[in-house]
């Protein structure tokens, strides 16, 4: 009989240890400093504060604590989904050849001479890796037939009978001012000096053949024209002659089709132009080249939007996460220390 009390005695200890310490042993401790773990990495709390502090950089009045918590959460989960993005990319043996990182740090080492050769290396690497396996996974994968582009053409016709000339026109904004992106780099100049540095940057890789809609999706500032390359479109020139600023529209009506504008200075922003075309007025064939191209670019822009949407939500859905900057803030209701 005393022999059984012990066993249960010993029993009794064992359950109370697992309710104490077993949890944590199957739910190992947040790892010191960091804000969130992606499939055992670790995201440090001093990286995620360093990009705050070059998001913020050079604006005259400091944000609010419940704009920086907002801040911190969007640039958080940034850094979740390109460490997710470089894990798949690993996974899936997408690598970066020397050459590939060395002609991609020449483009970093403009925009941020402040990295370190460390720093200056990985971030082109990374940009390298990302730019493939988004190739790989989405862009390779679209494909847009004739008979799409045809019915496309029959269901939109009236789109396609022009009342005035109209331009086609790209453009790469760059603004001085403090804020979230949503181009492909995740860059933005935080002040003037670093505007200017970096619109030169993309002039000056534009001149060297650079592909437009590329840099536009990398670097551009604009988040309603970054994902498309910069596309605005076909613009009317009643539009262009009474809605656009003086000095876009004076550049606009210099440029020759396929020809791409110096630096242009707005108290907004900076620019780069490229007109793709101007088209006369009047019904467009459906079997005109420039037609099919467009619709075709129309159709593949959608299309890669969706896939690459497709993606993100698939690779996500495999990965581990734990954000503990959200889980803070929950505790804390709605306040990051």
């Amino acid at each position: 009989m005393k022999q059984r009390r012990a066993i249960c005695a010993q029993v009794a200890v064992a359950a109370v240890l697992l309710g104490t310490v077993g949890c944590q042993w199957l739910r190992p401790g947040r790892p010191a400093g960091a804000v969130a773990v992606v499939n055992g990495k670790p995201i440090m709390e001093a990286d995620l504060s360093k990009l705050v502090d070059e998001q913020t950089a050079g604006s005259k009045q400091k944000i609010g604590p419940e704009q920086e918590t907002r801040l911190k959460l969007t640039l958080l989960n940034q850094m979740i989904d390109r460490t997710i993005l470089l894990q798949y990319a690993a996974h899936e043996g997408v690598v970066a050849s020397q050459e590939e990182i060395s002609k991609q740090e020449d483009v970093v080492k403009a925009r941020e001479p402040q990295l370190s050769s460390d720093e200056l290396k990985q971030d082109a690497e990374n940009t390298v890796i990302l730019d493939k396996l988004i190739k790989r996974e989405v862009n390779d994968r679209v494909n847009i037939t004739d008979a799409q582009i045809d019915d496309f053409y029959q269901k939109n016709q009236a789109s396609f009978n022009v009342p005035e000339p109209e331009y086609h026109i790209q453009e790469i904004v760059v603004t001085p001012h403090p804020g979230q992106v949503s181009n492909l780099n995740n860059d933005k100049a935080q002040n003037d000096a670093e505007a200017r540095k970096k619109i030169q940057m993309l002039a000056d890789q534009l001149k060297q053949g650079k592909d437009f809609s590329q840099l536009a999706q990398q670097y551009s500032e604009d988040p309603n024209t970054a994902g498309s390359g910069g596309d605005l479109g076909l613009i009317p020139q009643s539009a262009l002659m009474s809605q656009a600023p003086d000095a876009l529209r004076q550049a606009v009506l210099a440029l020759r089709p396929g020809e791409i504008s110096p630096v242009i200075k707005t108290p907004q922003a900076y620019f780069l132009l490229k007109l793709v075309n101007k088209e006369a007025a009047g019904m467009r064939d459906s079997k005109d080249p420039r037609v099919r191209k467009a619709i075709k670019d129309l159709l593949t822009n959608s299309q890669e939007q969706v896939l690459r949407t497709a993606f993100l939500t698939v690779v996500r859905d495999q990965a581990r996460v734990t954000n503990y900057l959200a889980q803070d803030i929950l505790h804390q209701g709605g306040k990051a220390e």
